[in-house]
C-alpha cells in the first residue's frame, strides 16, 4: 500500500471491533503494518485483519490483555523483535461499568483504572524509551467526551477517562523535544457496539444535544487519528481534540464543562 503511514508499524490496542478496528483498517489504508491487538475476541479480530488485507494492506493479529505486564511485554518484545520498532502506539482498548456512585461497586471502578490507566502506561512504557532513541514516533491515547463532559453514572469513566487525559498531556511535555509526540483525541458519541446498548430514549436525547443532530461513525474518528499520526501533523504535540459533532461546544455554553 502507497501512503503516507508507508513502512510505519503501528500497534492499535483493543482493535478487534468498533473504534479500534475502524483505525487499524484506515491506518492500514493509509499504508502501515498493523498490529491488531485484542483481548478475547478471535472472530472479530480475524475479520479486522480480513478487511485489511481486502485491499491489499498489512495486519497481524496479537492475543494480548494489556492491562498484564506480561502480556504487554511479550507483545511488544515480538513486535520489536520482528519489524525492529513501532512507530505508532494508539491506546484505545476501555470498557464502560457504568452505574451511579451510591451503587458502585470497588471492582467497577479498578476494572476501568486497569484499562484506561494502568493499560496506557504499561503499552507506553513498553515502547517510550525505543521512540525517543530513535527520535520518531506518534502515540495517540482515545480518551472520551465524559472527560470533558462528565455524565451522571459514570464517575468510574470520565474519572479514569480525565486521567488519561492529564497523562497525555504530561507524557507530550516530557518527550516532545525526544521528537516523539503524544496527542489525545476524546470522542463524543459514535456508532459501535458498546453504544447501542444505550437506551433508544437516551440517544435521541443525545441528538438534540449535538449540533450535528447524530451520532458519528468511526471511520469519522478512523480517519482524525490517521492524519495525526502521518507527517502533515508534525507540528501537533499535547492537544486533546474533541471528535463529538459540536457537543462539548455547546454543552460549555450552558455551563456543564
Amino acid at each position: 500500500m502507497n501512503g503516507p503511514l508507508q513502512g510505519r508499524v503501528a500497534v492499535v490496542t483493543g482493535a478487534s471491533r468498533g473504534l479500534g478496528s475502524a483505525i487499524a483498517v484506515e491506518l492500514a489504508r493509509e499504508g502501515a503494518h498493523v498490529i491488531v491487538n485484542y483481548k478475547r475476541r478471535d472472530a472479530e479480530a480475524q475479520k479486522t485483519v480480513a478487511s485489511i488485507e481486502s485491499f491489499g494492506g498489512s495486519a497481524a493479529m496479537h492475543r494480548a490483555d494489556v492491562t498484564h505486564p506480561e502480556h504487554v511485554e511479550q507483545m511488544f518484545r515480538e513486535v520489536h523483535e520482528k519489524h525492529g520498532r513501532v512507530d505508532v502506539l494508539v491506546n484505545n482498548a476501555g470498557l464502560t461499568r457504568d452505574q451511579y456512585f451510591l451503587m458502585m461497586k470497588e471492582q467497577s471502578w479498578q476494572e476501568l483504572v486497569d484499562i484506561h490507566l494502568n493499560a496506557t502506561f504499561l503499552c507506553c512504557k513498553a515502547v517510550i524509551r525505543k521512540m525517543c532513541a530513535a527520535r520518531r514516533g506518534v502515540i495517540v491515547n482515545i480518551g472520551s467526551g465524559s472527560a470533558l463532559v462528565p455524565m451522571p453514572g459514570q464517575v468510574n469513566y470520565s474519572a479514569t477517562k480525565a486521567g488519561l487525559l492529564a497523562f497525555s498531556r504530561s507524557l507530550a511535555r516530557e518527550v516532545a523535544d525526544k521528537g516523539v509526540r503524544v496527542l489525545h483525541v476524546a470522542p463524543g458519541f459514535f456508532r459501535t457496539d458498546m453504544t447501542e446498548v444505550l437506551d433508544g430514549g437516551f440517544r435521541e436525547e443525545t441528538y438534540k444535544r449535538t449540533p450535528l443532530g447524530r451520532w458519528g461513525v468511526p471511520e469519522e474518528l478512523a480517519s482524525v487519528v490517521a492524519f495525526l499520526v502521518s507527517d502533515d501533523a508534525s507540528y501537533l504535540v499535547g492537544q486533546t481534540f474533541p471528535i463529538d459533532g459540536g457537543r462539548g461546544a455547546v454543552e460549555a455554553d450552558f455551563g456543564f464543562a
